[in-house]
């Protein structure tokens, strides 16, 4: 079952390869200008830091390992994608810094699905070889929004080097999260 989810990123890192470097950087900033121009920032939104525990190389259990994550989520700014920063690291001694962007889109008034972005640099030490030190992460999470402003999530995330690398094995997560305003 995984095959399938594995064989559509490939497919889309495939085709945002074989593109020109040029037309992609058009995409990207037309994609961001439109997330970057909306206006729902509310004066008491909050930054959020989170904190995840996951399960790291879940589904082809190469190197599985237990992976902890923190991260810093920027919503104090006028825009609908809005940025973060964290860094994972595992038992088997991966480590990696990434930076990215963010969009929470909220299916009740209490339940939010949040794809993000985020391309990082990534050092393997015992873990899985990612074959390359620049890595995407591709991840969606599903949280609820509780009392005080407290966040608890669900996240699936795929990184992978976008065949920048002679392989591109790629590494999934799972990972369960606890973001509390700051």
């Amino acid at each position: 079952s995984h095959g399938i989810f594995l064989q559509i990123i490939h497919f889309v890192e495939a085709l945002i390869l074989s593109m020109s470097f040029k037309k992609i950087r058009l995409d990207l900033f037309f994609i961001l200008s439109i997330g970057f121009s909306c206006s729902i920032y509310a004066e008491d939104e909050r930054n959020y830091i989170s904190i995840s525990a996951a399960v790291f190389d879940i589904l082809q259990r190469d190197k599985i390992a237990f992976e902890g994550r923190a991260e810093f989520q920027l919503y104090q700014v006028d825009w609908d994608v809005k940025p973060l920063t964290g860094v994972m690291a595992n038992t088997s001694g991966a480590l990696s810094f990434f930076a990215g962007i963010f969009i929470d889109i909220p299916i009740t008034s209490i339940i939010y699905i949040s794809p993000s972005f985020a391309p990082g640099i990534y050092y393997k030490n015992n873990s899985k070889d990612l074959d390359f030190l620049l890595e995407f992460r591709s991840q969606v999470e599903v949280f609820i929004k509780l009392d005080g402003d407290i966040k608890v999530g669900l996240s699936f995330n795929h990184i992978s080097n976008a065949s920048l690398g002679n392989t591109n094995p790629g590494v999934e997560s799972l990972a369960l999260t606890y973001h509390f305003p700051l």
